[in-house]
This record gives structure tokens, C-alpha cells and sequence, in this order.
């Protein structure tokens, strides 16, 4: 506006944008020189991991198997895998279809640790005593907790254990096979079918190797299960009508004695099925399960298992495969300045693989990176594969901070005497109009 003699005037419409323009390349100068520097670092473009994210990258080729030493295995079928993803490492007739003794236990435990509580108290019914095969001769009357009866079940494969808690389960044990059955087919076993919950010899009572390793992997999920079948031995306050009397129990799995890396799971034996054994043991946090059916006699069993269990840890050998703060990707984002966010591991990441399979990685963003990005701020993991099977992932962070691009730092970007003579040619741009 003007005035005039005491009379304001506004200026003629032709000559407001001219002056705006002038007053904003005033400002852009002034800020150009009095605001600070830029808040967000500028990385080299080092070596990245990934130059497309959409595309997996190989970060192990596959080994050269070589000479392949396979363990000398006499029994019916064998098996050895990895407990998390199922992986096979070894086999032999792990299809057939074969008595499995006691280990018929682990679903029996199964169905009783999603069903019961673990302090319900029970009695032993008339229908357990006197039961033939593994027993502790328990007696009707006798009351114990589900937990206790667990421990039987498992440590010492009581077989008197095993119909007490059918018949609390179920009311009888007919309806509690049936349960069994029913879960098999939940869980997809195509080779296994009960006929009792303890496994003594019956026409139509078989499971298979594969199918083993499946059920022990799921009984396994649960954290007083595989605290059970990891524990040597126990003392049994057994209250009876008679009194209170102490019973040491012993489990029945002789490589717990022998090996501090095994840890679990069930024997079983009959003249039927032989000598069989679901084995369980960990190393640098990798499990495995193996599984020996019709084994000749115990030392047998027993040799053949830890035989199985130690060429799985021989195949996979840990590996350190991805460091710490290693660069992931230099990905880019929606920004004025063509900026990148360098997304890095937040963490190391090692362990047994596989076998000699190839290894690649995968990166999984949580959702789009937009802008303002903090450093150390979570935006996916890099997930690991070997052979399409899961191994594990870690967690990806962004390496540095990233503003929103701010008039100075848009300015800086241009860098030139082109840049520098803005605020001039604007000016004159004005003067024009």
C-alpha cells in the first residue's frame, strides 16, 4: 500500500508478484548465509549387499559335498532333522510303517498338557494296576498330580502312568485313542495309527520314522515337556493308602547320562517293535531329532542314535554368515535432494546350517521408508533362506538420520554460481514485470 496526502492506495495488481518475488530471494539470501549447516550425514557409496531388495541375494554358495560319510545304520528305519524347520539330514526307510513301543508316549503327553491341569490331583484307577510291560506298580487309590504323572509317563515310561491319565483325560482309554487318532490326522501323519496310549504290541499300533520326528517336534513347543524328558532322575513322593514313600526315578534314555548336549526324548521297546528311540539334542542353538525303530538291542539303539545325531551336527557346521552394522542397501526415498537411507544389520547373525545347501537373503521391510528417518530406527529384517527353508533373520536399521530437506539444504544441493546468483536474478526477473 501507498498513501498519498493521508490517502492509502494499494499498488496495482501487475506489480504485487514481482514484489513477493523480490522478498522472498532476500530471504532465501539472508537464510543461505546465516542458517546453520545441514543435520544428516553423506555416505561414500560403499559395496551394498543388495542392489535390487526385490531380488533374494546368494551369501553362501552351496558347498561341495565331496565325500559324503554317511553313518553305518543297521536298525529298521532311521531319520535325523532339524527340529525347527523339519529339514531331512539323513534317512533310511523313514516312510515304513513300524511298531514304535513307547514312544507311542509323546502324543499321550501331548493331548494330556493341552487338556489337564498340571496340579489336578487323580486317582490311579483299577484299570492301571497291574499293567504289564514298564511300570512303577502303581496302586489304585494312589493319588497324584498330573505333573507327577507326567514325570512317570516320561522319565521311566510307566505304562500304569500312561492309563491313569487316559482314563482322567477321557474316561476311558478307547476314547482317549481315539483323541490320539484324531490329532494324528490334525497333524498330517499319513503313517501313524494308535491303537493303545502306551505302545505295547496290538495288530493296527504303528507310526513311522517321519511321522516321529513330527510329533516329537510339536510335543517339544511345550517348556515342561522338554524339561521332563531332559531330566536324568527324580524323587516320587508318592502318597499312597498305606503312607507316604520316596521313589527314585530313572530315565530310561541312557544317552542323557552320557551326553550333556542330548536332552531328550522317549525310549521304547518291545519284542515286537525292538529297541526304538526319538532322540533329541542341541548345539550352538540348533536342535535336532532323530529317530532309530527296530533297533537289535539297546547298545545298538543307543550307538546308532548318538551315530545319527552327531553326522547332523557334522553337516551343519556353524557359520558366521552376516556381521553386525553390514550394509544391506542404499535405498531410495522420495526426496527433492536425491538422498538415500542406508539400511544396515542391527545385529550379527551365526549359526549351523543345514548341511552344504546354498544360502541367500531376503529383505523385508516393515512398511515403505518415507522421510524423516532416525538413525537406529527399525525399518525391516533380512531374512535368511538355505534351500527356500527359513534359517533365521535380523533385524535392519537405518545407519544414519535423514531430515526433510529444508530451504537450505535445497539450496546447497544445487551448488553452482547459478545458485549463488539467484536471489540476483530473481531481483532482476521482478524489475522486469
Amino acid at each position: 500500500m501507498r498513501t498519498r496526502g493521508g490517502t492509502t492506495t494499494s499498488l496495482p495488481r501487475h506489480q504485487v508478484w514481482p514484489a513477493l518475488v523480490v522478498l522472498a530471494a532476500v530471504i532465501a539470501a539472508a537464510l543461505l548465509v546465516l542458517m546453520p549447516g545441514p543435520a544428516y550425514a553423506s555416505w561414500a557409496s560403499d559395496q551394498v549387499m543388495f542392489t535390487d531388495i526385490s531380488e533374494p541375494v546368494v551369501i553362501k554358495p552351496a558347498a561341495d559335498p565331496g565325500q559324503d560319510i554317511t553313518p553305518r545304520v543297521t536298525s529298521k528305519a532311521a531319520i535325523v532333522v532339524d527340529m525347527e524347520t523339519g529339514a531331512v539330514l539323513y534317512s533310511r526307510n523313514a516312510d515304513k510303517r513300524l511298531e514304535m513301543a513307547s514312544t507311542t508316549k509323546m502324543m499321550t503327553a501331548i493331548l494330556i498338557l493341552e487338556s489337564l491341569p498340571l496340579d489336578k490331583v487323580i486317582k490311579v484307577p483299577a484299570a492301571a494296576v497291574g499293567t504289564s510291560g514298564s511300570a512303577l506298580g502303581l496302586q489304585r487309590g494312589e493319588s497324584f498330580t498330573v505333573e507327577e504323572l507326567l514325570y512317570m509317563l516320561l522319565v521311566p515310561s510307566a505304562n500304569d502312568a500312561a492309563i491313569t491319565l487316559a482314563v482322567a483325560e477321557a474316561g476311558s482309554v478307547k476314547a482317549f485313542v481315539a483323541k490320539m487318532n484324531e490329532r494324528a490326522q490334525e497333524m498330517g501323519l499319513k503313517n501313524t495309527h494308535f491303537e493303545n496310549a502306551w505302545g505295547l504290541h496290538v495288530e493296527d499300533h504303528y507310526s513311522s520314522a517321519s511321522d516321529l520326528t513330527k510329533i516329537a517336534a510339536v510335543a517339544m513347543r511345550d517348556p515342561l515337556f522338554r524339561k521332563i524328558v531332559s531330566t536324568k532322575e527324580f524323587t516320587l513322593g508318592a502318597k499312597t493308602v498305606g503312607g507316604v514313600r520316596d521313589r527314585v526315578i530313572k530315565n530310561s534314555n541312557e544317552l542323557l547320562q552320557d551326553y550333556d548336549w542330548v536332552n531328550g526324548i522317549k525310549t521304547g521297546s518291545t519284542p515286537w517293535a525292538g529297541y526304538c528311540l526319538v532322540a533329541s539334542a542341541t548345539k550352538d542353538g540348533l536342535t535336532l531329532i532323530s529317530v532309530v525303530l527296530g533297533a537289535k538291542d539297546q547298545d545298538t539303539r543307543e550307538m546308532e542314535s548318538r551315530a545319527l545325531l552327531e553326522y547332523g551336527f557334522e553337516h551343519c557346521r556353524m557359520q558366521n554368515l552376516v556381521d553386525g552394522g553390514a550394509i544391506v542397501a542404499e535405498l531410495p526415498v522420495a526426496d527433492c535432494l536425491d538422498r538415500t537411507v542406508r539400511l544396515v544389520t542391527a545385529a550379527p547373525f551365526a549359526r549351523r546350517l543345514l548341511g552344504d545347501g546354498e544360502v541367500t537373503a531376503q529383505v523385508k521391510l516393515a512398511k515403505k521408508v518415507k522421510l524423516p528417518v532416525a538413525a537406529g530406527q527399525l525399518l525391516g529384517e533380512l531374512e535368511l533362506l538355505q534351500d527356500e527353508t527359513t534359517i533365521g533373520s535380523v533385524p535392519i536399521i537405518a545407519a544414519q538420520t535423514v531430515e526433510l530437506a529444508t530451504l537450505r539444504m535445497i539450496m546447497e544441493h544445487w551448488n553452482g554460481p547459478w545458485a549463488q546468483r539467484l536471489p540476483l536474478m530473481l531481483m532482476l526477473e521482478a524489475a522486469k514485470s
